[in-house]
Formats: structure tokens, sequence, C-alpha cells
């Protein structure tokens, strides 16, 4: 019995159905290059060849066709090859069986024997391949076909060694696009996902893994090649509202996701795309508290009993436009509203609208926003110190405030929960900035994003008078819709507390225009299902961009301002 050589350390780069090839290096003429002989013998099928191998007993039946090796020295090559076979046995041993191998011996006698991985039993006519990085000092080099030490039937056709051309991976994107713009289909209705895999920006060939994930529960994963400008098609339906999200992720030649660094951070070259079912029907999968409003009006008579005294408001510095103010305001918990306040210089009392400012989660400072025509609050999240070191941001986030808002026990009932001080600070905020007397009393706008665009909504629902609300990929929306199935996104696990913090009861609440500058079909940490249960609780004028390919994150190579996206309106 004959093992196959395991000498010398060549790198078995991909097995079965691997990475597209580049130039073809060699292809043996088999009428040409092998004799027929007993268990060997040539069929045709049309103008192609087919060498068959047939064993009714146990033994080694190969035939060795020589390769020049100067074509192969050094380079990265894939011998592939077309197989069918009937009723093959399993080997003694994982190297038995049908065999498509490349023999490699070097100058120093090292050897080698890579070959594609073929299953026993009978298969229909397979494209496998196997790729491998020959050595330089490479001396004698052998195509191998045959059966070995199995019994059954093997053919063979389209036998070819080729280079293969691996992209460069630090400069590899993924990009997609769906079949339409305004993604919403019929139940049923055939739903279609191109990815297309770029180098330095030119069409590229590779790998990708495809995952399929939907809000009907169901999640697919299958591997797909792409040719240069031949997108990779994902084909799927939904049957019911809500929506599906595919992923595109770029393997290696091994196998593995492959990772880039982007925009100071590693992370895997990947697109997102999404698509939907009557998104206009969906409905939030919990019913909200039916003492919602009692809750809330209990909440704020707290916060009413707590003085609005201005602890500090310090001048931090000025600009050639505003003064920068450092604000501290009494409210309800331990800590007090804090925020950077930014009014014009030489503003007229009653001369500015009030504009209010909300951070994603994180634990960090507040930021300073200005311009010319209007006061600017950014209220900090927490209530903690701004303008600080890093490390008392880092101290605070790996200590008391690790993991805020998803702690179960908190989040059972409403008065524990976190997000609570968090929105009466917000409320805080507000009466202080309307109690300045540069405000015109007429205009408030909120804004924020994610993590900030909950807390506008909760403070555009509890107050009156907001002008308008400005929120992008809002967070914490229909924290109930995992009770029926739909995908979760990065939240805390549902709690009975949590829904009196649910962005969409809050949006339900919310008079004023709200434009959503941006939400994300692919968004994993905020599903668009959510962000469509907002805009459907909505009671006033209202706008929503969808985006393809924006996840929360960006994907590395994605433009937001060339996207594919749709704007709906109320």
């Amino acid at each position: 019995m004959k093992k196959s050589f395991l000498s010398f350390p060549l790198a078995v780069l991909l097995t079965a159905a691997g990475l597209s090839a580049g130039e073809k290096l060699y292809q043996p003429e088999l009428t040409q290059q092998v004799q027929p002989g007993a268990g060997r013998y040539f069929t045709g099928e049309g103008d192609t060849a087919v060498l068959n191998f047939s064993a009714s007993d146990i033994g080694e039946n190969t035939v060795d066709i020589p390769v020049d090796p100067a074509l192969l020295a050094g380079k990265t090559v894939t011998l592939s090859g077309e197989i069918s076979q009937v009723n093959v046995s399993p080997g003694p041993h994982p190297w038995n069986g049908v065999r498509l191998a490349l023999k490699l011996v070097d100058e120093n006698g090292r050897r080698d024997m890579p070959q594609v991985s073929t299953p026993a039993g009978s298969a229909d006519w397979t494209t496998r391949r196997v790729s491998v990085k020959v050595p330089e000092n490479l001396k004698s080099a052998a195509i191998v076909l045959g059966l070995d030490w199995v019994v059954g039937t093997a053919r063979f056709r389209n036998i070819a060694v080729t280079e293969e051309v691996l992209p460069d991976y630090a400069a590899c994107t993924v990009t997609g696009y769906a079949d339409r713009t305004d993604v919403r289909y019929r139940p049923g209705e055939e739903m279609r996902f191109f990815f297309l895999l770029q180098e330095d920006g030119r069409p590229a060939a590779g790998k990708l893994r495809i995952t399929r994930y939907g809000d009907d529960g169901r999640t697919e994963t299958f591997d797909m090649e792409t040719k240069p400008g031949v997108p990779a098609v994902c084909r799927t339906s939904l049957d019911q509202p809500g929506f599906v999200m595919v992923k595109a992720v770029l393997l290696d030649r091994d196998g593995k996701t492959v990772n880039r660094s982007w925009a100071n951070r590693s992370c895997p070259v990947e697109f997102g795309l999404g698509a939907c079912v009557a998104p206009e029907a969906l409905k939030q999968g919990v019913p909200e508290p039916a003492d919602f409003d009692a809750f809330w009006r209990k909440a704020k008579a707290e916060l009413a009993a707590v003085p609005m005294r201005v602890q500090e408001k310090k001048l931090v510095r000025e600009t050639e436009i505003s003064r920068v103010y450092d604000v501290k305001v009494a409210a309800p918990g331990k800590r007090p509203v804090s925020g950077y306040l930014t009014i014009p210089k030489d503003a007229k009392p009653g001369s500015l609208p009030l504009y209010l400012h909300f951070h994603g989660y994180g634990v960090q400072s507040a930021e300073v926003v200005e311009s010319k025509d209007a006061i600017h609050f950014f209220i900090n999240a927490h209530g903690i110190e701004n303008g600080r070191e890093p490390e008392y941001y880092r101290n605070l986030a790996k200590g008391e405030l690790n993991g805020y808002g998803f702690r179960n026990d908190e989040n059972r009932q409403p008065d524990t929960c976190y997000f609570k001080n968090m929105i009466l600070r917000n409320l805080r905020g507000l009466e202080f900035a309307r109690s300045l007397p540069e405000w015109n009393g007429k205009e408030t706008y909120l804004q924020g994003g994610s993590h900030g665009a909950f807390q506008t909504m909760a403070v555009a629902a509890l107050s009156d008078g907001i002008t308008g609300c400005e929120i992008g990929i809002p967070w914490l929306c229909d924290l109930g819709g995992v009770e029926v199935g739909r995908l979760r996104g990065w939240r805390p696990d549902y709690a009975p507390g949590l829904g009196y913090y649910d962005t969409v009861n809050f949006a339900s609440r919310v008079s004023c225009p709200v434009t959503i500058t941006h939400a994300g079909l692919s968004d994993w940490i905020c599903p668009p299902s959510g962000v469509w249960v907002l805009f459907n609780n909505l009671k006033g004028k209202a706008s929503m961009t969808m985006y393809q390919g924006l996840d929360h994150a960006w994907y590395p190579g994605y433009s937001h301002d060339t996207a594919s996206r749709h704007t709906y309106t109320k």
C-alpha cells in the first residue's frame, strides 16, 4: 500500500471547490500521454476525452503525467479537474481513494503530493481543486490520476494546472447591491442580492461566505466563488412582514475570514444587504406597558421635586464664534446633568434657537458643538465629568459603568433601569437650556444617533414644544421583537422593565417632525425591523432614509455618498 508523500512542508491552500485560478500553466493531452491498459481506458464526450479507471480488486491503479518543473517552480498553483465516480469504496487511509494529485520533488529529494479531497461512493461530474505553494528549487513534477487502493470506477476530464492569483487582502473590499432600490417585496417573492470582490477598486476573484438571516428565524450559510466583475448571487424570500439581511464575508485561501485594517480598527472584509416584506405592517413584538404614561408622570414628579439648581457653569474657552461652558445642574440620582454649552458671542436675549445633542453608547466626555446662530447643549449620557484624561473614562467603562443598561436584574423593574436617571437628566438639561435668556422661546431641536437617538425620542415624547428631531441608526427599538422571532441585534435581554424605555413606545408619543437621516438595511446592532416599527409608530410628519451596505459601523470600502438608498415619508 502506497502512502502519500509528507516529507517537505508545502502549504496546501484549498481543497475541493477553491479559489479561482489565473493563467493556465499546463494542460495534459490525456490521449497522447496515457497508455490504455488493464482497468484504464478512454471514452469520449463530444470533443472531450475522458480517462476512465476501473478496479474490482484493491490495489493501485494510477498513472503519472510528467510536468516541466520550470513551469511551476516558485509559484502558487492550482491543480484542477472534473471527476465523476461510481461505487468507489472507502480507502484504508485518508490519502487513499480517487486520486488527483500533484507529485513534487525538490533538489534535496524532499517530496510532497497534495491531492484533492474526494468522497467515497458515487458522484456526478464535479470540478475539484487543490492549491499549493511550490518551492523555488523544484526538480520534478507530475500529475497523478487514478484509483489508489479502492475499488469502483473514476472518470477524469479537463485536467489543468494554473497559476493561482491571490488578491492583496489589505486592498480588498466586498461590495454589493439588490435588484431594486426600494427593497420592498411581496410575500414569497424572490429577493436577489449580488456581491462583488474588488482589489484596489478593480474587479477581483475570490471566495465569499454568504449568510442569510431573517425575521422568520431562518439562517442559511453557503460559500460561493466570484470571478472578476461577475457577482455571487444570493436568492431568497420571506413569507411574512419583516426583513432579510444577507452578509458576504471574504475568505482567504485556507477558508478563514479575511481581516484588514479599516478606520483604525481590524475588521472582516465583508458587506451586507437587506430587503423586506410589508414593513409598514410591522408592529412591536410586545405591547407597551399599560401604565407607561403613569410611570413617566410619576418619574417627572420625582424630577420636579429636585430644584433646578445650576451647580456649575464654568467658562472653558472662547472660540472665534462662541463661548464654551462646562455645565452641571442638579438632577435626581447620584449624578447631575453634565454637558458642554456653547452660546454665540454677542448673542442678544431671545434671539437664538436651541439644539440639544445626545451621545451614542459608551463612556466619554460630552462634545463641543457650536454655530454662529444657535445655542448648543451637548448632554453627557452619564452625568460624569467632561474633558478629563482618557484613563478617567476607561476606568469608569471597566468599572461602575461596565455594561450599563444590560444588567438583567436592574431591567426587571422600570424604577431600577439604568436609563431612568439618564432620561431624567436629559429632561432637566432641556429645562435648564430653555431657561437661558438667549433662547428665543420657540425653537427647540433634538439630535442624536443610536443610543443618542433613543435619548432624543425619549425627551421628545416626554416634553412639550419640541420643534423637530433628527436621529440616525436608532437603538433600543422593538425590544420585544425577539419574542416573535425577529433579529435581535445588540441590545439587552428582553425584560418587562425595559418596555418603559423602548424607543418605539416613545416614538408613538412624538408629535413634532422627525427625520431619520440614515438607517442600515444590514445593521446588526439596530436591525431594520425595529427601526421600521419606530417609523410606523411616529404620529407626525416623518422621513426615513434606508441605506444598503450600512452596518452600525461602516463596512470596509463603504461609501455613504454613493450607497444605494431609498427615502420613505409620512
